[in-house]
């Protein structure tokens, strides 16, 4: 059997017949991997695109870079925000339909953004709808795969969430040959198109295991969403998540502008952002099973600690060369934490509402994901400088890497909480 087969796959006789809306007799723990990898490709390869737009945008509103870099940023907190009753919904009437009303609106939006001709008109679209079309469509389809396994768990995550890295390293090529050839209107209209129908066949194959218990609703669970929270290990991980959010996406957003600062041409620095996808694709492929052996939970707080310290690097004047092998070694860390975090959830939460337990985790990442770019790049103008918005955003990573290794004190005690 392959790599991602599953412990049901394992287990003859323990498939329940299927039932009225039940995965079709073709879904498995693979195909379910497959999908997610798509979708995430479209979504999160498109808004990690928008480095590729924003100059047009600023130049077409005649808004500052401030005012263009929340736009990204609300998308991504709205990511964040709206997870937890995404998932919610996904625990009661199924992901398929949760993650293809996700897609559609993402892509809904991304056509409407390329007809804007105001900042506020931006903001609605890139930053309300397609964030809102994120959140709807994310959480609730990272959840989906982990139920499917368990010794490999680190593995299938990794797969399915490559599809970020792939996307993060093609799909900026692909707006800018669009925005070159086309105009960035019309880029962003093709690529609202393609989410829309792909993201939304994606998402059809999105489900539970056969047999898998919907959730109750939070309230009535006998591990309610209350307990969940109020449990040590939930805790921890949500300040790990916090505290990580305000410095993991700066180099996605600002990694082009810092690399003109420092006398890098515009086209050679707009190569950054797909070498830095390419090591996202390598570090969730390459590292999921190094996590599957040693520890999941110990190799992402680790992960952490490294990308806090590669951040040191942009306090250095360097050239293409050694910027690009910080864009690699940052993508290869940043990737394997992105597959690793929903996993290390699941080792402690599994159960009905690991959807909703998802999108409650990643509601820690809202506030620092709307203003950590944004802030890096006024504080760099404030003060002139790399060096202290750089060193606050390693301390920041470093402090997460913490929080996201370590047992809480009550797991040291005998608490409920499993660690792997």
């Amino acid at each position: 059997m392959g790599i991602l087969e599953t412990e049901r796959d394992r287990r003859p006789g323990r498939r329940k017949p299927l039932r009225g809306c039940d995965v079709p007799a073709v879904a498995s723990g693979p195909v379910v991997v497959a999908a997610v990898f798509c979708l995430v490709f479209l979504l999160m390869g498109t808004a990690f695109s928008f480095s590729i737009f924003a100059a047009a945008l600023q130049r077409a509103l005649g808004a500052g870079s401030g005012s263009i870099s929340l736009i990204f940023g609300g998308a991504l907190a709205l990511l964040y925000v709206g997870g937890f009753p995404a998932g919610i919904l996904a625990d009661r009437i199924g992901t398929q339909w949760v993650a293809g009303a996700g897609a559609a609106l993402a892509g809904g939006s991304l056509v409407i953004g390329g007809m804007v001709r105001t900042i506020w008109q931006a903001d609605a679209a890139l930053g309300l709808g397609f964030g809102l079309g994120l959140a709807v469509a994310y959480s609730p389809a990272v959840a989906a795969v982990q139920p499917w396994f368990d010794r490999n768990r680190g593995v299938a995550s990794g797969i399915a969430l490559s599809g970020t890295g792939l996307g993060t390293l093609l799909m900026p090529l692909l707006a800018l040959w669009l925005s070159e050839t086309r105009g960035w209107r019309t880029a962003l209209t093709a690529i609202g198109l393609a989410v829309m129908g792909l993201g939304a066949t994606a998402a059809y194959w999105i489900r539970r295991p056969p047999g898998s218990p919907s959730a109750p609703f939070p309230r009535r669970a006998d591990g309610s969403l209350y307990r969940i929270a109020r449990a040590p290990a939930f805790r921890w991980l949500y300040v790990g998540g916090f505290l990580s959010s305000f410095a993991l996406l700066v180099p996605i957003v600002q990694t082009i502008p810092h690399a003109v600062r420092g006398g890098i041409p515009p086209q050679q620095a707009t190569w950054l952002i797909s070498i830095l996808g390419f090591g996202s694709v390598a570090g969730r492929l390459i590292l999921g099973p190094v996590a599957d052996r040693l520890g999941r939970q110990r190799i992402l707080g680790a992960l952490y600690a490294v990308l806090g310290a590669l951040f040191l690097i942009w306090t250095c004047r360097v050239g293409f060369a050694v910027m690009a092998l910080f864009a690699l070694a940052y993508g290869v860390c940043y990737g394997a934490t992105i597959a690793l975090r929903p996993a290390v959830i699941a080792d402690h939460f599994a159960g009905p509402n690991l959807a909703a337990v998802t999108g409650l985790h990643y509601t820690g990442s809202a506030v620092g994901t709307l203003l950590g770019p944004a802030a890096f790049g006024y504080a760099v103008e404030w003060w002139h400088s790399d060096l202290v918005p750089v060193c606050v955003a390693a301390a920041s990573l470093c402090g997460a890497g913490y929080f996201f290794a370590a047992r809480p004190p009550q797991a040291r005690r005998g608490g409920p909480c499993r660690r792997r």
